[in-house]
Protein backbone atom coordinates (compact mmCIF):
# COMPACT_ATOMS: atom_id res chain seq x y z
CA UNK A 1 0.00 0.00 0.00
CA UNK A 2 1.53 3.39 -0.96
CA UNK A 3 1.61 6.60 0.79
CA UNK A 4 -1.33 8.22 -1.05
CA UNK A 5 -3.96 4.88 -0.27
CA UNK A 6 -2.95 5.38 3.66
CA UNK A 7 -3.92 9.13 3.85
CA UNK A 8 -7.41 8.30 1.80
CA UNK A 9 -7.95 5.52 4.08
CA UNK A 10 -6.84 7.41 7.58
CA UNK A 11 -9.03 9.94 6.08
CA UNK A 12 -12.32 7.88 5.91
CA UNK A 13 -11.66 6.40 8.95
CA UNK A 14 -11.21 9.98 11.21
CA UNK A 15 -14.86 10.57 9.21
CA UNK A 16 -15.98 7.52 10.05
CA UNK A 17 -15.27 7.68 13.44
CA UNK A 18 -16.73 11.59 13.39
CA UNK A 19 -20.08 10.21 12.65
CA UNK A 20 -20.23 7.65 15.53
CA UNK A 21 -19.88 10.40 17.96
CA UNK A 22 -22.31 12.54 16.88
CA UNK A 23 -24.97 13.04 19.54
CA UNK A 24 -28.72 12.70 18.63
CA UNK A 25 -29.36 16.44 18.39
CA UNK A 26 -26.46 16.77 16.11
CA UNK A 27 -27.78 14.31 13.73
CA UNK A 28 -31.32 15.38 14.03
CA UNK A 29 -29.92 19.14 12.93
CA UNK A 30 -27.96 17.85 9.75
CA UNK A 31 -30.57 15.63 8.87
CA UNK A 32 -32.62 18.57 9.00
CA UNK A 33 -29.91 20.45 7.40
CA UNK A 34 -29.76 17.68 4.38
CA UNK A 35 -33.68 18.25 3.87
CA UNK A 36 -33.16 22.08 3.68
CA UNK A 37 -30.71 21.21 1.26
CA UNK A 38 -32.52 18.89 -1.38
CA UNK A 39 -35.97 21.35 -0.65
CA UNK A 40 -34.05 24.55 -2.49
CA UNK A 41 -32.44 21.96 -4.85
CA UNK A 42 -35.98 20.41 -5.63
CA UNK A 43 -36.85 24.76 -6.14
CA UNK A 44 -34.11 25.21 -8.42
CA UNK A 45 -35.10 21.62 -10.67
CA UNK A 46 -39.11 23.09 -10.44
CA UNK A 47 -37.91 26.93 -11.88
CA UNK A 48 -35.54 25.03 -14.84
CA UNK A 49 -38.05 22.56 -15.75
CA UNK A 50 -40.67 25.42 -16.54
CA UNK A 51 -39.59 25.30 -19.85
CA UNK A 52 -39.95 22.07 -21.08
CA UNK A 53 -37.42 21.63 -23.22
CA UNK A 54 -35.08 22.02 -20.53
CA UNK A 55 -36.11 19.37 -18.66
CA UNK A 56 -33.78 16.80 -19.68
CA UNK A 57 -31.02 19.50 -18.50
CA UNK A 58 -32.60 20.20 -15.28
CA UNK A 59 -32.37 16.21 -14.55
CA UNK A 60 -28.74 16.20 -15.17
CA UNK A 61 -27.94 19.78 -13.08
CA UNK A 62 -30.00 17.55 -10.68
CA UNK A 63 -28.07 14.08 -10.60
CA UNK A 64 -24.66 16.34 -10.62
CA UNK A 65 -25.74 17.65 -7.17
CA UNK A 66 -27.33 14.99 -5.78
CA UNK A 67 -24.27 12.30 -6.58
CA UNK A 68 -22.14 14.60 -4.88
CA UNK A 69 -23.97 15.15 -1.97
CA UNK A 70 -24.31 11.67 -1.51
CA UNK A 71 -20.63 11.50 -2.45
CA UNK A 72 -19.62 14.12 -0.01
CA UNK A 73 -18.49 15.94 -2.45
CA UNK A 74 -21.38 19.00 -2.28
CA UNK A 75 -20.24 22.81 -2.77
CA UNK A 76 -22.50 25.44 -3.11
CA UNK A 77 -25.66 24.27 -4.06
CA UNK A 78 -27.39 27.43 -6.34
CA UNK A 79 -23.67 27.56 -7.74
CA UNK A 80 -23.08 23.70 -8.11
CA UNK A 81 -26.75 23.09 -9.95
CA UNK A 82 -26.68 26.18 -12.36
CA UNK A 83 -23.20 25.21 -13.48
CA UNK A 84 -24.03 21.58 -14.34
CA UNK A 85 -27.22 23.63 -16.03
CA UNK A 86 -25.22 25.52 -18.12
CA UNK A 87 -22.89 22.97 -19.23
CA UNK A 88 -25.30 20.45 -20.26
CA UNK A 89 -27.84 22.64 -21.55
CA UNK A 90 -27.21 21.52 -25.27
CA UNK A 91 -27.19 17.66 -24.39
CA UNK A 92 -29.96 17.65 -22.16
CA UNK A 93 -32.17 19.15 -24.85
CA UNK A 94 -30.89 16.68 -28.13
CA UNK A 95 -31.50 13.83 -25.90
CA UNK A 96 -34.92 14.90 -23.66
CA UNK A 97 -36.06 16.05 -27.36
CA UNK A 98 -34.97 12.76 -29.06
CA UNK A 99 -36.72 10.70 -26.36
CA UNK A 100 -39.90 13.14 -26.81
CA UNK A 101 -39.86 12.20 -30.89
CA UNK A 102 -39.37 7.81 -29.81
CA UNK A 103 -42.23 8.45 -27.65
CA UNK A 104 -44.67 10.06 -29.83
CA UNK A 105 -43.81 7.91 -32.57
CA UNK A 106 -44.71 5.23 -29.63
CA UNK A 107 -47.78 6.28 -29.41
CA UNK A 108 -48.26 6.80 -33.36
CA UNK A 109 -47.33 3.50 -33.99
CA UNK A 110 -49.47 2.00 -31.26
CA UNK A 111 -52.69 3.12 -32.98
CA UNK A 112 -52.22 0.80 -35.73
CA UNK A 113 -52.84 -3.20 -35.20
CA UNK A 114 -50.11 -4.01 -37.61
CA UNK A 115 -47.44 -1.85 -35.83
CA UNK A 116 -48.41 -2.70 -32.26
CA UNK A 117 -45.18 -4.98 -31.93
CA UNK A 118 -42.79 -2.38 -33.31
CA UNK A 119 -44.55 0.01 -30.66
CA UNK A 120 -43.89 -1.91 -27.69
CA UNK A 121 -40.16 -3.14 -29.05
CA UNK A 122 -39.64 0.51 -28.88
CA UNK A 123 -41.31 1.14 -25.70
CA UNK A 124 -39.27 -0.96 -24.18
CA UNK A 125 -36.13 -0.22 -25.42
CA UNK A 126 -36.68 3.69 -24.49
CA UNK A 127 -37.95 2.41 -20.56
CA UNK A 128 -34.48 0.39 -20.59
CA UNK A 129 -32.63 3.16 -21.84
CA UNK A 130 -34.11 6.51 -19.56
CA UNK A 131 -33.30 5.97 -16.26
CA UNK A 132 -29.89 5.78 -16.88
CA UNK A 133 -29.72 8.87 -19.56
CA UNK A 134 -29.04 12.11 -17.21
CA UNK A 135 -27.29 10.03 -14.53
CA UNK A 136 -24.57 9.41 -17.04
CA UNK A 137 -24.78 12.43 -18.42
CA UNK A 138 -24.25 13.79 -14.95
CA UNK A 139 -21.30 11.97 -14.26
CA UNK A 140 -19.34 11.83 -18.03
CA UNK A 141 -18.35 13.23 -21.11
CA UNK A 142 -19.46 12.13 -24.38
CA UNK A 143 -21.06 12.56 -27.18
CA UNK A 144 -25.05 12.59 -26.72
CA UNK A 145 -25.90 9.55 -28.97
CA UNK A 146 -23.70 7.36 -27.09
CA UNK A 147 -24.73 8.67 -23.54
CA UNK A 148 -28.16 7.15 -25.33
CA UNK A 149 -26.21 3.69 -26.15
CA UNK A 150 -24.39 3.80 -22.62
CA UNK A 151 -27.43 4.01 -21.12
CA UNK A 152 -29.10 1.58 -22.73
CA UNK A 153 -25.90 -1.36 -22.73
CA UNK A 154 -25.81 -0.48 -18.74
CA UNK A 155 -29.36 -0.83 -18.57
CA UNK A 156 -29.75 -4.28 -19.96
CA UNK A 157 -25.79 -5.39 -18.48
CA UNK A 158 -27.16 -4.24 -15.11
CA UNK A 159 -30.74 -4.91 -14.98
CA UNK A 160 -30.74 -4.61 -10.51
CA UNK A 161 -29.20 -1.04 -10.80
CA UNK A 162 -32.00 -0.61 -14.24
CA UNK A 163 -34.81 -1.73 -11.94
CA UNK A 164 -34.21 0.15 -8.74
CA UNK A 165 -33.79 3.29 -10.66
CA UNK A 166 -37.15 2.70 -12.55
CA UNK A 167 -39.33 1.16 -10.00
CA UNK A 168 -38.28 4.40 -7.54
CA UNK A 169 -38.94 7.03 -10.47
CA UNK A 170 -42.54 4.98 -11.42
CA UNK A 171 -44.01 3.66 -8.20
CA UNK A 172 -45.64 7.37 -7.91
CA UNK A 173 -46.66 6.95 -11.17
CA UNK A 174 -48.57 3.52 -10.76
CA UNK A 175 -50.26 4.46 -7.61
CA UNK A 176 -51.41 7.84 -9.36
CA UNK A 177 -52.85 5.61 -12.12
CA UNK A 178 -54.68 3.59 -9.62
CA UNK A 179 -55.49 5.54 -6.95
CA UNK A 180 -55.83 9.39 -8.88
CA UNK A 181 -57.16 10.72 -5.30
CA UNK A 182 -53.49 10.34 -4.12
CA UNK A 183 -52.50 13.03 -6.24
CA UNK A 184 -54.79 15.81 -5.14
CA UNK A 185 -53.26 15.60 -1.93
CA UNK A 186 -49.54 15.69 -2.87
CA UNK A 187 -49.23 16.93 -6.35
CA UNK A 188 -47.41 19.81 -4.06
CA UNK A 189 -45.01 17.60 -3.00
CA UNK A 190 -43.54 17.68 -6.38
CA UNK A 191 -42.58 21.54 -6.08
CA UNK A 192 -41.42 21.09 -2.95
CA UNK A 193 -38.89 18.06 -2.31
CA UNK A 194 -39.74 14.76 -4.20
CA UNK A 195 -37.99 15.24 -7.12
CA UNK A 196 -34.73 15.59 -5.28
CA UNK A 197 -35.60 13.21 -3.13
CA UNK A 198 -36.09 10.65 -5.20
CA UNK A 199 -33.12 11.94 -7.25
CA UNK A 200 -31.15 11.61 -3.79
CA UNK A 201 -31.99 8.19 -3.18
CA UNK A 202 -31.01 7.05 -6.67
CA UNK A 203 -27.82 8.40 -6.38
CA UNK A 204 -26.79 6.44 -3.15
CA UNK A 205 -26.54 3.21 -5.40
CA UNK A 206 -25.13 5.12 -8.42
CA UNK A 207 -22.26 6.49 -7.01
CA UNK A 208 -21.10 2.92 -6.41
CA UNK A 209 -22.54 1.82 -9.56
CA UNK A 210 -20.04 3.89 -11.50
CA UNK A 211 -17.40 2.86 -8.76
CA UNK A 212 -18.52 -0.99 -10.06
CA UNK A 213 -18.29 -0.23 -14.15
CA UNK A 214 -14.98 1.88 -13.43
CA UNK A 215 -13.03 -0.99 -11.78
CA UNK A 216 -14.99 -3.05 -13.78
CA UNK A 217 -13.67 -2.13 -17.13
CA UNK A 218 -11.51 0.93 -17.31
CA UNK A 219 -10.21 0.23 -20.54
CA UNK A 220 -13.41 0.03 -22.17
CA UNK A 221 -14.38 3.38 -20.56
CA UNK A 222 -11.29 5.07 -22.19
CA UNK A 223 -12.10 3.13 -25.40
CA UNK A 224 -15.00 4.93 -25.71
CA UNK A 225 -14.01 8.44 -24.93
CA UNK A 226 -15.84 8.38 -21.59
CA UNK A 227 -14.23 10.73 -18.67
CA UNK A 228 -15.34 11.90 -15.49
CA UNK A 229 -16.39 15.32 -15.39
CA UNK A 230 -15.03 17.54 -13.08
CA UNK A 231 -17.74 20.36 -11.69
Amino acid sequence: MDKNDMTINTVDEDTENSEERLTLSQRFLRAFDKFGDLFMLNIYFFVSCIPIITIGAAFCALYTVTLKMTGNREGRLFNEYFKAFRENLKQGIFIWCIDLLILGLIFFLGRSRSLVIVSGALFFLLSLALPLQFPLLARYKNSSLRIMLNALLLSIAHPGTWFKLYFIWMLPVVVYYFYPRVLIYTWYLWGLILSALLAYICSGFLNRFYEQIESEAPDTKQDNDTHEKDH
